[in-house]
């Protein structure tokens, strides 16, 4: 006669083999990425303004007591501006390039681990951006996705086995949350230094306010600089 593990048993189990279980890697760094940019270095950035989105904006015209067709420039004009700003606080002579030369790219998508895949679009290889004066700028920082809402997860934006539940989120309202995906794109030898899939979480221990905005807006590029300076090789 078999004898059955006790339920304790089973569980613990089960959590060993969770915990052993590789875990997903949201970030994909070549091989020659050796230095992360400098203050003074020249950066461009190239993506961000028709990359924001903004979902839930029923409820967050409800909290924050403005008509529902004005969230999406009000909560997306401050996620922009504060983003820019706070990347200028690290890159002296970051540079905002207008959408229009980042739709012009070609898309493509680009896989950081088994089943994380980006999308986005790259500069073509072998044809460095180049300014008015015609010098390219060492690097660019493309950005694919910025989405801001409440309680959202990376998983179900990124990871083809969990795509569809993004429909099915809990309509919860305990985090603002930021999902942004970019790469530091070397204009010089065209290629992807880093890339990532970033999640940005801020608990709402009170009703939000329109200040809460600018805060995870910042936290997003904080995280932004802190992965691609912690992504050299």
């Amino acid at each position: 006669m078999k004898r059955r593990l006790p339920k304790v048993a089973l569980l613990l189990l089960a959590a060993f083999v969770v915990s052993c279980a590789p875990g997903k890697r949201w970030y994909s760094a070549h091989p020659s990425y050796r230095e992360s940019p400098k203050y003074k270095d020249p950066v461009i950035l190239l993506g961000l303004h028709d990359a924001v989105v903004v979902t839930r904006d029923k409820w967050f015209a409800k909290h924050l007591e403005m008509p529902r067709d004005s969230v999406y420039l009000s909560i997306g004009s401050a996620l922009e501006e504060n983003f820019k700003k706070e990347l200028r606080n690290r890159y002296a002579s970051l540079s905002i390039w207008p959408d229009s030369v980042y739709s012009s790219l070609p898309e493509e998508t680009q896989k950081l681990d088994e089943r994380i895949y980006i999308k986005g679009r790259f500069p073509i290889q072998g044809k460095p951006l180049r300014d008015k004066e015609g010098k390219p700028a060492p690097y660019i920082i493309l950005i694919h996705e910025f989405t801001f809402g409440l309680d959202l997860s990376r998983d179900n934006f990124f990871d083809y086995a969990l795509i569809n539940n993004e429909s099915s989120e809990q309509r919860t309202s305990k985090n603002l949350t930021v999902i942004l995906s970019y790469t530091l794109w070397d204009n010089l030898k065209q290629r992807p230094l880093y890339s990532s899939v970033a999640e940005i979480q801020r608990p709402i221990p009170h009703d939000v306010q329109i200040s809460d905005i600018p805060e995870i807006s910042k936290a997003a590029a904080d995280t932004l600089i802190s992965e691609i300076d912690k992504g050299v090789r």
